[in-house]
């Protein structure tokens, strides 16, 4: 699925232009506020990520291989140096994964919110590191706004993805399924369009 991306993606003549053009529309569009810094990350983020070899391309040459809790508990044991480089992919594959491939992880025994753990936890340790260090404001800042608003990082990434290509699997009761997972404004936003006016009520009964 990603290498079909990539070659679509790769037809496009200004990835970082047309990948802020479309971001901008997300953010207008879900009626989300994210600093400008925060949006040039996602642009980046994208126009990096999608490409097959960056998106596996971590410190680890084997990293595809291993559980991301096991990358998560290297970070941890890692020098500071090494911290900044992993705990940033690590918040990065997360975010990118779980926005743009939301709909692939329910066929996974991984689930959503294993990601946002994983995510939010690598960019708080990331933002704490940057607070730590001289001249570094601007990142602590950027690192903590990606780990208190991951869900709404993600929701920008999927309409990114809904918008730029297609998909077999967007099904409205898949659509549905998620809203009762995650919660997300962007679903909820798509259902009322469908007609369908999720509750909490039906939320909270939901099992996982």
């Amino acid at each position: 699925m990603l290498k079909h991306h990539e070659e679509q993606f790769c037809k496009v003549e200004k990835p970082m232009e047309y990948f802020k053009e479309i971001v901008n529309i997300a953010v207008e569009n879900l009626h989300v506020h994210a600093d400008e810094e925060a949006i040039f990350y996602i642009v980046n983020l994208l126009s990096e990520f999608l490409k097959v070899d960056n998106l596996y391309a971590d410190i680890d040459s084997n990293a595809d291989e291993e559980p991301l809790t096991v990358l998560l508990e290297r970070a941890l044991n890692s020098n500071q140096n090494e911290q900044i480089q992993r705990f940033k992919y690590l918040g990065d594959f997360s975010l990118f994964i779980s926005g743009f491939f939301s709909d692939s992880l329910y066929k996974r025994l991984v689930s959503l919110d294993f990601y946002k753990i994983i995510g939010c936890t690598s960019y708080n340790h990331l933002a704490t590191i940057m607070k730590s260090k001289v001249q570094s404001k601007t990142f602590w800042e950027l690192y903590h706004e990606l780990a208190e608003n991951f869900s709404v990082f993600v929701d920008i990434l999927s309409e990114v993805s809904d918008k730029s290509f297609s998909h077999t699997n967007k099904d409205i009761l898949k659509v549905y399924e998620r809203w009762l997972k995650t919660k997300s404004l962007r679903d909820e936003k798509i259902l009322k369009k469908e007609g369908i006016f999720p509750n909490a009520t039906a939320a909270s009964s939901y099992i996982q």
